[in-house]
């Protein structure tokens, strides 16, 4: 028993998000009308045409007045209090009996002003009684299936901050014009290529170490090389940088100094590719 009752003050996570129940309330009080018209509960059938309009209209107007002053005003008052934040299991089911009291309430000194309708405090006790049964399964059924969709998606964002911080290697092999000096690099490793000359110079990490190697080919075969990774970036005429390895950014009157890897390793981007630069840096 004691079990149970451990169960009822597990967390729950309260709704006071005002937009999305502005929403609900609109839909809650469209999908009554149309029942309403649909069913014709309280001998909807049989009443006069006026009778019909007062029946149905009160209806909403209690249900949309009740529901606007349960979902919107008192979680507007009581949040600021944080009331809600150790909201559990048991109290949104007391809650959500609350707003069903609320509006039963409603309908009956509705009709009883009325005078047309037969609604009395009996059908009001049954409602309520009726009403608890399903919302103490639905709403503890809610609170598992929001665990279970966040532990899933938890070990989603896990799996994606692992793969960012290890990445899949991507090889990508740079062919020089003597076989010699072919060069097979990571792209999540490599730090920046320099031309140098007829020969380019190839930048990468491994073993928290900076490595480099001259490769006889251009920087232009090296940029067609990389063509799939668009955080390879061209920065200066002489230098290709990937720029999620990017760690510092400085302004300069020739345009920005990138610190990558380490300190001492600098690379320029020349004014002319700053705006490219900055549409792929922010969106690293």
């Amino acid at each position: 028993m004691a079990k149970y009752f451990d169960f009822f003050r597990k967390p729950y996570p309260f709704n006071d998000n005002l937009t999305q129940n502005t929403k609900l309330i609109f839909l809650i009080s469209l999908v009554l009308l149309f029942l309403l018209f649909l069913f014709q509960p309280f001998n909807i059938s049989t009443l006069k045409k006026e009778d019909k309009y007062l029946l149905v209209g009160g209806i909403i107007v209690v249900t949309f007045i009740g529901l606007s002053i349960n979902l919107l005003l008192i979680p507007a008052f009581l949040s600021a209090k944080k009331t809600f934040k150790s909201w559990t299991i048991l109290k949104e089911i007391v809650w959500n009996i609350w707003i069903v009291f609320t509006l039963v309430t409603g309908y009956f000194i509705y009709f009883r002003l009325t005078g047309s309708f037969s609604f009395s405090f009996y059908i009001l006790i049954k409602v309520l009684i009726i009403s608890s049964i399903p919302l103490g399964i639905l709403i503890p059924y809610n609170r598992n299936r929001l665990l279970r969709n966040h532990l899933r998606s938890a070990l989603e964002l896990n799996k994606y901050l692992e793969e960012k911080t290890n990445p899949t290697p991507q090889i990508v092999h740079l062919q020089s014009d003597y076989d010699k000096d072919d060069l097979s690099v990571d792209v999540n490793t490599l730090l920046f290529i320099r031309a140098a000359n007829n020969y380019i110079e190839v930048f990468w990490m491994e073993n928290n170490r900076v490595l480099s190697q001259l490769i006889r080919c251009t920087l232009k075969y090296a940029e067609g090389a990389f063509k799939e990774y668009p955080f390879i970036f061209k920065c200066h005429r002489t230098t290709i940088v990937n720029i999620n390895k990017v760690k510092k950014v400085e302004g300069k009157s020739q345009g920005y100094i990138l610190t990558v890897g380490e300190e001492k390793n600098t690379v320029i981007v020349s004014r002319n590719f700053i705006p490219q630069f900055k549409k792929l840096f922010y969106k690293r």
